[in-house]
């Protein structure tokens, strides 16, 4: 998985003001729209995928890229949400966001065992990545604050705050990725950037050029 938030050197205080007084009416509103409609878009996909893996046992290539894409477009928004990132989250798929990555290699072949077992009982596996992300998202938004007020007088967003922010969300998206089959590895109990990820944001897969964030 490359999954990479680059931090800012510097942010924008106005920015900052609006998305948290004003952000509920340009951006929540009209992106919850948007989220709503590729969500329906995902259950079909989820629809399609299932099937198609269990009679063929492979990863239909058009759902995978839909998918992927889908989730660059939460990323970004999560970013601006939680003040990772300035600037307004673009609206669509294709769209290039400057700092922002999220990618996934092609599986083609899925075991259909597994596909079983996970669509039957992963709600179950994943209970304890569950609970700790759940915990840490509310310990995302309660250093959110802390992280606020320090953008507002420095205009520097703490590395520790940002640091714990990105690993939460990139352990959520891993355990995403295990239930929609993406991978058959069950997530580690962290967010770190595992040894063989590629974190560089050009999106250069060699090892020389991994950057954890």
């Amino acid at each position: 998985m490359n999954f990479h938030i680059e931090q800012q050197e510097t942010y924008s205080r106005g920015e900052l003001l609006l998305r948290n007084f004003l952000g509920f009416l340009y951006i929540m509103i009209p992106h919850l729209l948007v989220s709503f409609c590729y969500g329906l878009v995902l259950m079909v996909i989820g629809f399609i995928r299932f099937f198609s893996i269990l009679i063929t046992g492979k990863f239909p290539r058009n759902a995978h890229n839909a998918m992927v894409q889908i989730g660059r477009y939460n990323l970004r928004l999560t970013a601006r949400i939680f003040n990772l990132r300035d600037g307004y989250p673009p609206f669509t798929l294709e769209t290039e966001d400057e700092g922002i990555i999220f990618d996934m290699p092609y599986v083609e072949n899925v075991n259909r065992g597994r596909l079983l077992i996970r669509t039957l009982f992963g709600g179950l596996l994943l209970i304890p990545h569950i609970f700790i992300v759940g915990l840490r998202i509310y310990g995302v938004m309660f250093a959110n604050i802390y992280a606020f007020f320090m953008v507002l007088f420095t205009k520097k967003f703490p590395d520790g705050v940002f640091k714990f922010s990105v690993e939460t969300f990139r352990w959520n998206y891993r355990m995403n990725n295990y239930m929609v089959y993406y991978t058959d590895d069950y997530p580690p109990f962290h967010g770190r950037v595992l040894p063989h990820e590629n974190q560089n944001i050009d999106g250069d897969s060699t090892a020389d050029h991994l950057v954890e964030v």
